[in-house]
């Protein structure tokens, strides 16, 4: 299997402008890509990282681009449940073509790890394919039209496949107080923020904060400590 890490910037992606704006993180997997009556078709899944307020003003600002449009990309459907969404948006044939944005939608790819968008715009892709070809045309791709660098590009055995659904279930409370954290830089070294800063952040008592906070660490570690080790 060959195994391409890469990371580039689309100014025309219709994401990466609204995870500069807002100051979040988007997670996703391409889910299919499908051409109907000259228009291209794209439906990503996935959960959105950062402040709570922050993701709803992403997610409004993405329904706003539901006006159908002859060049750009526009969205066509999008559900929301907390940070965790559908979204299905299209494209004029003509225009996509320019972008290539299908190739990397292809069936031959095996998307290992959610692709990253993050607050800067720059998005990053982790792809295996059994033939080395189809990675090869996807790195031409990337670098004449994304300014891709190619992190790594080897020939190995898959070890771990990533999927946003295999996560133990949290309340909304325990979500906010989580992603909150990791936004924040809690669990970065040195910290860049502490309990009571997040607390604040989310509006709650410092012994609120921290109850929900310890009760997804224990869901999500549980789980890790189960399934992996």
């Amino acid at each position: 299997m060959w195994l391409l890490k890469t990371k580039g910037f689309d100014k025309e992606n219709i994401y990466s402008s609204k995870t500069i704006k807002h100051k979040i993180i988007m997670r996703y997997y391409p889910l299919n890509c499908y051409l109907e009556n000259k228009t291209y078709y794209f439906t990503a899944v996935g959960i959105v990282e950062g402040d709570p307020s922050n993701i709803s003003a992403f997610f409004e600002d993405l329904r706003k681009d539901s006006k159908k449009s002859k060049n750009k990309r526009y969205v066509v459907r999008l559900e929301v449940n907390g940070n965790f969404f559908v979204c299905t948006t299209a494209q004029n044939k003509n225009a996509e073509s320019e972008n290539y944005v299908h190739f990397f939608y292809d069936q031959k790819f095996i998307h290992i790890t959610p692709a990253v968008i993050d607050s800067n715009g720059y998005e990053e892709w982790n792809i295996a394919a059994i033939d080395r070809k189809d990675i090869e045309k996807g790195i031409k791709i990337g670098l004449k039209k994304y300014n891709a660098e190619i992190l790594s590009f080897k020939k190995t055995k898959l070890k771990n496949f990533g999927v946003l659904s295999v996560l133990p279930e949290l309340t909304d409370k325990q979500r906010q107080a989580f992603l909150l954290a990791s936004a924040r830089g809690y669990y970065e070294y040195p910290r860049k923020i502490g309990l009571e800063g997040l607390a604040k952040l989310m509006k709650i008592s410092l012994s609120t904060y921290q109850a929900h906070l310890r009760k997804a660490e224990k869901h999500l570690l549980g789980f890790i400590a189960k399934r992996y080790f």
